[in-house]
C-alpha cells in the first residue's frame, strides 16, 4: 500500500516542479520595454499630429518604460490628428527595429496610399478631413502580419524597445505630392516611383 501511495505521489511531484518552472518562464519574460520616437519630433513640422499612443487601452508616454512579454507590442493604438487646412488620403506610422543589415520597418497605416499608385475607388477609406483624428490600431491580425515580416528580414521578435515615427503622408488634392522626412515633395513624371523634393513643410499659419 505504501509503495502504491508513493507511485501515485510522484506524478503530482513532478507536475508541481512543472508548474513552478512554468511560473519562472513567465515570470523572466515579463521585461521593461519602452515606446519611443525614433527622434525628435520636434526638428520638423508634420501634416499629423501623434495626439497619443495607447497599450491595451492605457496612454503611454514617450520613453515610459512598460511591463510586457515578448506580446508587448499587440494591441499597440496611435492616435493621429490632421493638422493643415486639407484633407489626408494616406497616412503611414513606421516601426523600426534592428536586423543583422540595417532595420525592418513595419508599416501601421491608413488609406490610399496615392505614392505606390493605389487608386481612389468607391470602397476605399474616406480621406481625413482637416481636423479630424484616426486610431491606427495593432490589432491581432496585424500582429500576426507584423510577425512575419519579422521573420522574413531575419528580426528578433523579442525586443525591449519600440521606436516608432510618422513615415509618409499623401494628400487627397493632390496625388503627386507626399510628405515624408519633413520635406513635400512631387513626383516625378519622368519616373513615377520617384519624388523629388519641393521644399522643407511648414504648417499653414492658423487664421484669427
Amino acid at each position: 500500500m505504501a509503495g502504491l501511495l508513493q507511485s501515485l505521489a510522484k506524478p503530482a511531484l513532478i507536475f508541481l516542479i512543472l508548474a513552478g518552472n512554468s511560473e519562472l518562464v513567465l515570470a523572466q519574460e515579463m521585461k521593461e520595454r519602452e515606446l519611443r520616437p525614433a527622434f525628435d519630433f520636434n526638428r520638423m513640422q508634420m501634416p499629423v499630429e501623434v495626439v497619443y499612443v495607447k497599450l491595451n487601452g492605457k496612454e503611454v508616454k514617450p520613453g515610459e518604460k512598460i511591463k510586457g512579454d515578448d506580446d508587448w507590442l499587440e494591441g499597440l493604438s496611435f492616435s493621429l490628428k490632421n493638422i493643415p487646412n486639407r484633407p489626408i488620403a494616406f497616412v503611414d506610422v513606421g516601426l523600426q527595429f534592428p536586423q543583422p543589415q540595417g532595420f525592418v520597418v513595419y508599416s501601421l497605416n491608413y488609406g490610399v496610399d496615392f505614392s505606390r499608385g493605389e487608386p481612389r475607388r468607391e470602397a476605399s477609406p474616406p480621406p481625413l478631413q482637416p481636423g479630424e483624428s484616426l486610431d491606427l490600431v495593432l490589432t491581432k491580425e496585424r500582429y500576426q502580419v507584423f510577425l512575419n515580416i519579422l521573420a522574413q528580414a531575419g528580426a528578433s521578435s523579442s525586443f525591449d524597445v519600440a521606436p516608432y515615427y510618422l513615415e509618409r503622408v499623401c494628400f487627397e488634392d493632390d496625388p503627386d505630392v507626399i510628405w515624408e522626412g519633413g520635406y513635400l515633395k512631387r513626383r516625378d513624371p519622368n519616373h513615377r516611383s520617384k519624388f523629388v523634393i519641393i521644399n522643407r513643410y511648414t504648417l499653414p499659419l492658423k487664421q484669427e
